[in-house]
């Protein structure tokens, strides 16, 4: 099998921590990056050397693509899992859903031990998986554990490493991923609605937001206009509001269907088959298909739930980012009808490159000055520049909305990296208005310089070190450099 360049990286990277004893990593890699062709790579390798090897997903339908992607490579596995077709525990390769391995964990550990373990999606932790991982740390057997979004609370206490050496901005520039055209909505309000314990939106507090005939209706007119007629997945608050978006999208004309994990088998099995043919336009459904659901065609994505988890947010928009030759697709639609893009950032933007210790705020909890207060933040409709408040501080747009939920009849637009949208003077400004802060609060000119990289994504310009004067910061500006100090602050705090 052969392996991308970074994916080689990734490979040479395992091995030498398992020589330099860190046997229990972690593997950071976005989705569509195929984190599992290096997981054949190092089980082949580890099969060759006629060492066992465990690789551990957390559902049945993961288990069976698995399984098939591994036997098309050559690699025979047997399966731990209830009364599977190909359960065979001689097999030097052992495919387990984490379920059916709890209660066989002893037994396979005393008969069937392994050499060399993986996780899949190993930011959703089992007591199962911390029980296997401290026999293998225990043992000496090296564990490396699959995620995009290894951003769950307390992993860095589990895992000793963090491998990772590629970024989805990376994987788009090299055309191993697609590039997104992305919609920013109106943001819902979302006073009153609870959290639950892991900062997140309830579902079903959720759905009384969300759930206004106006914003499905919204729904529905946005994708007309803005997706293109393409594939869609539309993920929303819980089941009823899943049932009542894809109502609205049929009595619409567009043939969509809702999908839960409490339908039958058959029936979702069928529902799944006619997506993939095209055959349904748009699928929505919860988090039934977030994870363990691959569909390269797919190239709309409607966000019809908010949400303030990293996780889950970068979980979703993966979605749409996997290439599909066979149907010529060349770029994404992302439709935000919740704020997230602008919460949690666009699909290429930067993520932590470390994993949470446990001991603060967790990497995807993302608090506000007060709690339940709405979001501010919005692009302008005239100039797409990101921004809080009526006025836009870069083309003096002024920005009027409605009371309330009416806020949805306005239209969405294009969200622009911020490097794209604004020109040299422009850009020379905002280093001008951090210098002036950096002045004002005795800072030296090198924080206006890292300040700069984190706003802009890019270096400030050579020529302006020295050169440019400093500005009074707008008001705009001094608003994101405390978000800016906060985040630094947590960070050095959580990691420290």
């Amino acid at each position: 099998m052969q392996l991308r360049p970074y994916q080689d990286t990734q490979l040479n990277m395992l091995r030498e921590g398992i020589s330099q004893r860190q046997l229990i990593q972690m593997l950071m890699s976005p989705t569509g990056s195929g984190k599992t062709e290096v997981a054949k790579a190092i089980i082949a390798s580890a099969a060759n050397k006629l060492k066992r090897a465990w690789f551990v997903v957390d559902s049945v339908k993961l288990l069976d693509q698995t399984l098939a992607r591994f036997h098309k490579d050559g690699l025979y596995a047997g399966a731990i899992q209830s009364d599977h077709p190909c359960t065979d525990y001689s097999k030097q390769i052992q495919v387990a859903t984490v379920q059916s391995l709890r209660p066989r964990l002893a037994y396979m550990l005393n008969h069937c031990r392994p050499n060399l373990v993986l996780i899949d999606e190993a930011h959703v932790i089992h007591q199962t998986h911390l029980e296997l991982i401290e026999w293998c740390r225990a043992n000496k057997v090296p564990v490396i554990g699959l995620s995009a979004t290894p951003f769950r609370r307390g992993l860095g206490k589990i895992f000793d490493r963090l491998v990772s050496c590629i970024t989805t901005e990376e994987l788009t520039d090299q055309g191993f991923l697609v590039p997104t055209t992305c919609y920013a909505p109106f943001v819902p309000s979302l006073k009153g609605v609870r959290t639950n314990a892991d900062g997140d939106y309830i579902e079903d507090e959720l759905a009384k937001v969300m759930g206004d005939a106006q914003i499905i209706g919204d729904i529905v007119s946005h994708w007309k206009e803005l997706g293109e007629n393409r594939k869609t997945l539309v993920f929303a608050c819980n089941v009823a509001h899943s049932k009542r978006i894809a109502e609205e999208f049929f009595n619409a004309g567009i043939m969509a269907a809702h999908i839960d994990g409490y339908m039958p088998q058959h029936e979702t099995d069928e529902i799944l088959r006619l997506y993939a043919q095209g055959k349904i336009k748009v699928l929505v459904s919860v988090a039934m298909l977030i994870k363990g659901f691959d569909d390269p065609s797919t190239s709309c994505l409607i966000l019809a739930r908010p949400t303030k988890s990293l996780q889950l947010h970068y979980q979703m928009i993966g979605r749409v980012l996997r290439l599909s030759p066979e149907t010529w697709k060349i770029d994404g639609i992302i439709i935000d009808h919740a704020g997230n893009l602008l919460l949690n950032g666009l699909p290429t933007d930067a993520l932590p490159d470390r994993m949470d210790m446990g001991d603060g705020d967790p990497v995807d909890r993302r608090k506000q000055d007060k709690a339940d207060q709405e979001q501010k933040t919005k692009p302008c409709p005239k100039c797409s520049f990101i921004f809080s408040g009526l006025m836009c501080p870069r083309c003096g747009n002024e920005i009027t909305v409605a009371d309330g939920v009416a806020v949805a009849t306005g239209k969405l637009v294009k969200l622009e990296d911020r490097r794209k949208v604004l020109g040299p003077t422009s850009k020379q400004h905002i280093f001008s208005e951090l210098l002036g802060y950096a002045q004002e609060k005795g800072k030296k000119e090198g924080w206006a310089q890292y300040a700069y990289q984190a706003y802009m994504k890019e270096l400030p310009d050579r020529t302006w070190i020295g050169a440019v004067q400093p500005n009074l910061p707008s008001p705009d500006m001094i608003n994101w450099v405390k978000g800016y100090n906060v985040r630094r602050a947590k960070s050095k705090k959580r990691f420290a």
